[in-house]
Parts: C-alpha cells; sequence; structure tokens
C-alpha cells in the first residue's frame, strides 16, 4: 500500500487489546454513589467533592478543576488548564495530598471520563482515597460543587466584569484567571457562610483547631 500510495478506509485501533479490557473493566465497575446526597463531614478531611469547569475569554476557553472539603466548604485544591482532562484533575488530587492528610477520605465527582480514568483512579489508589461517583445525569449529586461554580460567577466575575461581557466572552482570559484566583483565596478566608456562624472557611476551621 505505501508502494502504490494507498490508504486504508479501516480505522487503525487506538488501544492495545489490554487497554480495551481495561477500559470495558471500568466502564462496568463504575464507583458508587458514597455520599447520597449526604453533604455534611463532622470532621476536615473526611469528605471531598470535586469538579471541572469552564472560564472563557476573548478568542479561549480555559477549564477550571476544584476539590472542596464539605466540613467547611473550603476549596483546598484547584487548578486551571487548557483541557478538561486527566491530568488537571489528577494535578489537584496531588496538590491536595501535599497539605492534607487524604488517606481514607471520600472524593466525589461527575462520572465523566476524566474521572473514570485508569490514571486517575490508580493515583486515587495510590493515595489511598475512596472515590464516588454521582448517578449520570444527577446534577443534584454534587450540589455543593455546583453552589459553588454559581457563586464563583455571580460574585467574581458577573460583579466584576459585568454579566454582558462574561457571557459573551469580552473578558481577556488572563483577567478572567487573575479574578478567579483571587476570588478563591477570599472565599477561603475572608467570606462568611451562614452555616459556619458567620465565619469564612477558614477562619472555622482554626477555630475547631483551637478549641
Amino acid at each position: 500500500m505505501r508502494e502504490n500510495n494507498l490508504l486504508s478506509c479501516v480505522r487503525h485501533r487506538r488501544f492495545t487489546e489490554e487497554q480495551y479490557a481495561a477500559r470495558k473493566l471500568i466502564q462496568q465497575n463504575i464507583p458508587e454513589n458514597l455520599l447520597g446526597r449526604d453533604f455534611s463531614a463532622s470532621k476536615p478531611g473526611k469528605k471531598y467533592v470535586c469538579n471541572i469547569t469552564y472560564l472563557q475569554g476573548i478568542g479561549i476557553t480555559k477549564y477550571l478543576a476544584t476539590v472542596e472539603d464539605l466540613n467547611n466548604g473550603e476549596i483546598v485544591a484547584w487548578k486551571i488548564g487548557f483541557h478538561p482532562d486527566k491530568q488537571l484533575c489528577m494535578d489537584c488530587i496531588e496538590m491536595l495530598a501535599q497539605t492534607r492528610n487524604v488517606g481514607g477520605a471520600i472524593i466525589h465527582s461527575d462520572e465523566g471520563s476524566t474521572y473514570l480514568s485508569l490514571d486517575y483512579r490508580f493515583l486515587l489508589y495510590e493515595k489511598g482515597m475512596i472515590q464516588s461517583c454521582s448517578l449520570r445525569g444527577q446534577c443534584w449529586d454534587n450540589a455543593p460543587m455546583e453552589s459553588f461554580n454559581g457563586v464563583r460567577k455571580t460574585e467574581c466575575l458577573y460583579n466584576r466584569f459585568g454579566k454582558t461581557a462574561v457571557k459573551n466572552h469580552r473578558i481577556p482570559i488572563n483577567l478572567v484567571e487573575e479574578a478567579v484566583g483571587s476570588f478563591i483565596d477570599f472565599y477561603n478566608t475572608e467570606r462568611p457562610k451562614e452555616r459556619l456562624g458567620g465565619l469564612s472557611p477558614v477562619q472555622f476551621r482554626m477555630s475547631r483547631e483551637n478549641v
């Protein structure tokens, strides 16, 4: 075929037989929803939720991955990248593991291919974390992350740049990233939460550490 400059109309297989078998096994063994919409946690570092959402600027879309501690609602790890892929999520887990003892903790997400990838699931196994997944199409199964992203859009982007400008992607992406970074710091350290008695997530955590 090379000698005659011919191309086959049959698509090449993307993976080896072993890789296809592993991917099939993953799909057959999707983690249970261990939270069951119980978003309470009596201690820090016991239950985490995570998610990926998009950040849109002029002519470009980037992606924000976040991890939230359900004990106090603190965003304990986050990263912005060009692709909503497994590496973005794995980087967040590595960041989390650098500051917290994650062994035995539940980490909850949706059933996106990123969170079901072999590399991501192996990393959780190596860290001693227990994976939990929302049921497909049930956004309420990960309500705390949906809530944070709603607050981030409103208080961080719409209030700062205007809803119309944000919706129409008129803001340079570097300004969007800077705004998100500063907002997460504000959200963790200063923004009061009613369920925490008017304390910010960090203030609440530190108050419990001093008891």
